[in-house]
């Protein structure tokens, strides 16, 4: 399961978690830490958007 980080302003960080393909792209956990506690939700995201994300910076892959 690949792991990218989100770009951010503030101390608090985010990921995008990739829990398998679907057509068209995939279904992913985001996971938003604030201080304290999380906010955790599964959603869809595009092949196209992903790859923009990671062409623009917006998200970082995470080493393993």
């Amino acid at each position: 399961m690949k792991q990218y980080m989100i770009k951010s302003t503030g101390q608090d960080s985010s990921l995008v978690q990739l829990l398998r393909e679907a057509e068209g792209g995939y279904l992913v956990r985001i996971v938003h830490r604030h201080e304290g506690w999380e906010e955790v939700k599964e959603d869809f995201l595009s092949r196209d958007l992903l790859d923009t994300c990671l062409r623009t910076g917006y998200i970082a892959e995470l080493s393993a």
